[in-house]
């Protein structure tokens, strides 16, 4: 079933197919709109006061970055990702941030230890207030760290494969106490930066990484061993 758009939490008059693609973009990626969930076309023209021409435009756009599938009489539906599918992205997602790691190590100025330092700052204040702002922040953050690795492929393919797999670390962000040692880890990321010590980064980098995938994974996990065990109790 779709879901009953509330206007005061997605704010907007009539845009354009590029407007309407980063507010659903940002509503998918904050948890707004949850994985499996259908996207009812007549809803978000009657919330974006746009023609139907720009609303498929901008879910075409969201199935290009991976956030939607769409299916011939369904729609446009949130993407949801397999156990082996976490695995396979995270499985590249480690090598690429570990070698944009060392790169950035070498190559990161003082300027923009300064400005990481800021964005930090920002993102700390969205997190301790669980803004709808806060995913979008943690991005900036993170685009940033890698920015100095001077590797534009490098830093594309890991920001398609982050958003590709946005819900896991959504999901994290649910855990107790997850926020505040997530703002620790970036605080300790900088510090190992301006130590120059790439060991230390590299590590904290992937470690980062790893913890929403296994947490995600053993969510799912839980959630297999539920769907069994109503299974067998519906048989009984």
């Amino acid at each position: 079933m779709g879901r009953n758009i509330n206007k005061a939490e997605i704010p907007t008059t009539s845009l354009s197919s590029a407007l309407v693609l980063r507010k659903l973009e940002n509503a998918i990626l904050s948890g707004y709109f949850k994985p499996r969930e259908r996207l009812v076309e007549r809803d978000l023209l009657v919330h974006f006061d746009v023609s139907r021409t720009v609303i498929r435009e901008a879910l075409k756009m969201l199935e290009g970055k991976g956030l939607v599938k769409l299916t011939p009489y369904r729609g446009a539906v949130v993407v949801d990702l397999t156990a082996e599918e976490v695995e396979q992205i995270f499985f590249v997602r480690v090598e690429l941030e570990a070698i944009a790691a060392r790169l950035v190590v070498k190559n990161i100025t003082q300027i923009e230890i300064q400005q990481l330092k800021k964005l930090c700052r920002e993102l700390e204040r969205h997190l301790r207030d669980e803004t709808d702002q806060m995913i979008e922040k943690d991005n900036d953050f993170h685009r940033a760290l890698f920015q100095p690795s001077r590797n534009t492929y490098l830093n594309d393919m890991i920001d398609q494969l982050s958003t590709k797999a946005h819900m896991v670390k959504y999901n994290a962000w649910s855990l107790p106490n997850r926020i505040e040692e997530a703002m620790l880890e970036h605080k300790a990321m900088i510090a190992a930066l301006e130590q120059r010590d790439g060991e230390t980064f590299e590590k904290l980098v992937t470690d980062h990484l790893l913890f929403s995938k296994n947490s995600y994974l053993a969510q799912l996990r839980v959630m297999a061993r539920k769907g069994i065990a109503k299974r067998f109790e519906n048989r009984s």
